[in-house]
């Protein structure tokens, strides 16, 4: 548990900067002059994702400890100036970069969506073929390894026997357990044989012995369900999602767009064909000056 933890710490995104701790704050540590608040601290195991969350709000004493010892290491990492090499500070730059970036685009583009009821019901009337389901079948089967046993278990049906109860003490197959359920399947989800064996059934009828590549099978029809169109709440969170995702793609195709009108940019194509960016060649020397 330990180590998890100590691994949330290390592998997290999240930017907890610990302060000095103001007037009136409570201070939950103190490492040198650095102080962790009791809001900081709360702050910290909030923006990590709910399993997380469940998982240290029991082991907080372990998770503090586990900061403490990452302040720890930072200080010492300041102190012994190993960030101020040229590729160290590329990689601070990259990721201040991208972290800029994620924050800009959660307050100017994904504030500003905002999905309706209305919406979601109006999309779902308007593109019904989308949600619409395949013909299906339920079948449940019994799998033996030789034609005699399967033989068997066929002529015990005929007399009367209870398909899910041999199914469940004869089937070697993984549903026996269900008492030989295969739940609904579309076609070409099972084995052509198997398959063709089951589109030739009425429901509730069981089928003579049929061969496969898995063993000799008993199969009975259960169910069937024609062409249908999904119920709305079955797809109103996939269809939200979706126009969330539309109308965030247009805002930052109309963003970008506006910010590549107001900028002067040069970009010299030409370049392109003679990189040799990857390779372990000499670089080909830029004498076109600095694009914008």
């Amino acid at each position: 548990m330990r180590k998890i933890i100590y691994c949330v710490i290390v592998t997290s995104l999240c930017v907890l900067q610990f302060g000095c701790g103001g007037k009136g704050e409570k201070v939950i540590a103190k490492i040198g002059n650095r102080a962790i608040t009791l809001e900081e601290f709360n702050n910290r195991i909030n923006s990590l994702p709910r399993h997380y969350q469940d998982m240290i709000k029991g082991q907080k004493k372990e998770f503090l400890d586990d900061l403490i010892i990452e302040e720890l290491l930072y200080q010492e990492a300041l102190r012994s100036e190993v960030g101020n090499d040229t590729e160290t500070q590329a990689v601070i730059e990259e990721a201040k970069k991208k972290i800029l970036i994620s924050r800009f685009i959660k307050e100017r583009v994904d504030s500003q969506v905002n999905i309706s009821e209305d919406d979601i019901e109006k999309y779902y009337n308007d593109h019904s073929e989308d949600f619409m389901l395949p013909e299906r079948w339920r079948a449940s089967h019994i799998l033996v390894e030789t034609e005699e046993e399967a033989r068997e278990i066929k002529g015990k049906l005929m007399d009367g026997a209870n398909f899910e109860e041999l199914a469940r003490s004869r089937s070697i197959d993984a549903s026996a357990q269900n008492g030989g359920d295969l739940g609904y399947f579309q076609k070409g989800q099972l084995i052509p044989d198997f398959e063709q064996e089951c589109l030739k059934l009425d429901i509730g009828e069981t089928s003579d012995v049929i061969h496969s590549k898995l063993g000799y099978h008993i199969i009975k029809l259960v169910d069937k369900k024609n062409p249908e169109v999904q119920e709305f709440e079955s797809v109103e969170t996939l269809i939200k999602k979706e126009l969330e995702r539309a109308i965030k793609k247009q805002i930052l195709e109309d963003l970008t767009s506006n910010l590549k009108q107001k900028t002067d940019i040069t970009v010299n194509d030409y370049l392109l064909e003679d990189s040799r960016a990857g390779n372990e060649q000499d670089p080909i020397e830029d004498t076109s000056g600095e694009a914008k």
